[in-house]
């Protein structure tokens, strides 16, 4: 059952405990639903057993304006709410408003986190659950090997994440669509169909329509087996990851809101593979993110490092790499 599913990866990944206060992240499609009733059936669970250990729920709804049934599905999300007797926080934008240039997806999904972290700073909640399921991760993992990813970019994304503050949960990490789907009709729970995951302009919509297909002929478990691959590879990336950031801290002379500076004769001495992974903390640690950073970026970086002359610059996106006498300097170009 989809219940015990979501129970055992809660407690495996230690996503909620007793007396937690949660916002849900429900859009009212088929996934954010599900979620939303799972988290009622859980609250109540918890207060039958013990009522002092209730879950305190809030509901949060960013309305990206892009579609004409947006509005309707705000309201169908909040009258839902209402009935669960679970708060309900929205807010509406018009993103295409915002769109300059990037993706039209990537602009709304950072709207819609800025919209979450305004909701963290309003009620002081500092957990959010959203819907992301099985299939989702499959299709990211996918889309990153197409694009061109590292080892970073194979683990997906993870059921405990942070952003600025903000713990990210994904309860339905575990779950197929399908059993999501069948679920919905078993409880007989209403949602709003989107439209637009039907159409294969978008690049998730064209693999999720053409390409999964195709890819569950030649096996009936590949889901399965990317999740398992994902969840493999988190174990590898997450030593990794802490071995390099330490070593960032060693290498680390100055770090500022715009800048950090490494030492550059530590940074000859690292393994290439150990290298990489110190300038990607370090960009991260600059401009917050790695949107946009390749591995050709990494190269031409390490090719500043070991054989450019001193004064040398590398433009990347959104910032920029100096090579000075002692120092590798890193400086974002957002203000």
């Amino acid at each position: 059952m989809i219940e015990n599913t979501v129970k055992n990866t809660i407690k495996e990944y230690g996503l909620i405990n007793k007396k937690d206060k949660v916002m849900l992240g429900v859009s009212g499609g088929q996934d954010s639903m599900c979620l939303l009733y799972l988290f009622h059936g859980l609250r109540e669970e918890f207060a039958a057993k013990r009522p002092a250990s209730s879950l305190q729920l809030v509901c949060v709804h960013f309305n990206h304006s892009l579609r004409k049934e947006a509005d309707r599905e705000e309201s169908f999300v909040k009258d839902v709410c209402k009935k669960l007797k679970i708060k309900f926080i929205s807010d509406k934008k018009d993103v295409k408003s915002f769109y300059k240039g990037d993706s039209l997806e990537q602009t709304a999904r950072n709207l819609r986190l800025e919209f979450f972290l305004k909701c963290f700073r309003q009620t002081k909640i500092k957990k959010i659950a959203l819907a992301h399921h099985k299939d989702d991760l499959v299709e990211t993992i996918l889309m990153r090997i197409i694009r061109g990813t590292g080892l970073k970019g194979l683990r997906g994304f993870s059921p405990n994440s942070k952003f600025r503050g903000l713990n990210i949960i994904r309860p339905l990490i575990g779950v197929n669509k399908e059993d999501v789907l069948q679920w919905l009709k078993k409880k007989k729970i209403a949602y709003c169909i989107d439209k637009s995951n039907f159409e294969d302009k978008f690049f998730r919509n064209n693999l999720r329509l053409n390409l999964m297909p195709v890819l569950r002929k030649l096996n009936p478990c590949v889901e399965d087996n990317v999740y398992n691959l994902a969840r493999n590879l988190s174990l590898d990336y997450d030593f990794i990851y802490t071995f390099s950031y330490n070593k960032f801290q060693e290498l680390k002379r100055s770090e500022n809101k715009r800048d950090v500076r490494l030492d550059l004769e530590g940074l000859k001495k690292l393994s290439q593979a150990v290298f990489n992974n110190v300038i990607r903390v370090a960009i991260e640690e600059a401009k917050g993110n790695l949107r946009k950073i390749e591995g050709r970026h990494l190269s031409e970086i390490r090719d500043l490092v070991f054989n450019r002359p001193r004064g040398s610059i590398v433009d990347l996106p959104d910032l920029f790499v100096k090579k000075e006498e002692k120092l590798l300097i890193i400086q974002t170009l957002i203000l």
